[in-house]
């Protein structure tokens, strides 16, 4: 695992404090390795391309993939590690393929479960599962069935979950008061 961090402060000499202490807990603490820090912009960069990069990365580790089902959840911090953890795990029982990563400040995690073309039904489906346990757990927690993708047509299912029955129809009365005809995003969130 690869542990991202970026400080700010009110000077170099309160980020230099925040990144020794950081820097502590990751190596000594919890026998991290590699610890890496920089102020230059260039290095900064370097560093967080092989975040950038992640997508392209976990596509590599599936021969084959031209594309990927990205799940995406947000849980309260205090349920983050675990949730991320038992995620992890049902891609290793499920026998898929996806790495789970997330912004660890705002609880918004993701796997990448790569797909190749003419996958059985039967992967495809254990990725579904993968993504559905995930919702499922983060909703339970307390979180929300998308952090930052939207809900679009693969997270309709989930919104009553989240918000309850009169929830999803107040929104739906809303969404036919601003849109009557049912012409911006047809089918979208919330079905007419």
């Amino acid at each position: 695992p690869t542990l991202f961090l970026e400080f700010r402060g009110g000077s170099d000499a309160a980020v230099q404090e925040q990144v020794s202490l950081a820097e502590m807990i990751c190596t000594e603490d919890h026998g991290g390795s590699n610890f890496r820090f920089t102020s230059c912009e260039e290095e900064r960069k370097a560093l967080w391309s092989a975040r950038h990069n992640l997508y392209y990365a976990s596509l590599a580790l599936r021969p084959g993939s031209k594309g990927a089902l990205i799940t995406d959840a947000c849980v309260p911090l205090s349920k983050f590690a675990d949730i991320i953890s038992a995620t992890v795990k049902d891609v290793q029982d499920l026998g898929v393929t996806g790495p789970c990563f997330g912004h660890a400040g705002d609880g918004n995690f993701h796997c990448i479960l790569s797909m190749v073309e003419g996958d059985s039904e039967d992967y495809t489906n254990r990725l579904h599962q993968v993504n559905d346990n995930l919702i499922r757990r983060a909703l339970d927690a307390g979180g929300t069935c998308t952090g930052e993708h939207g809900v679009g047509y693969g997270k309709i299912k989930y919104l009553e979950s989240q918000y309850g029955p009169g929830g999803v129809h107040m929104m739906r009365l809303v969404k036919q008061g601003i849109d009557p005809l049912n012409i911006m995003n047809p089918g979208k969130i919330i079905p007419l």
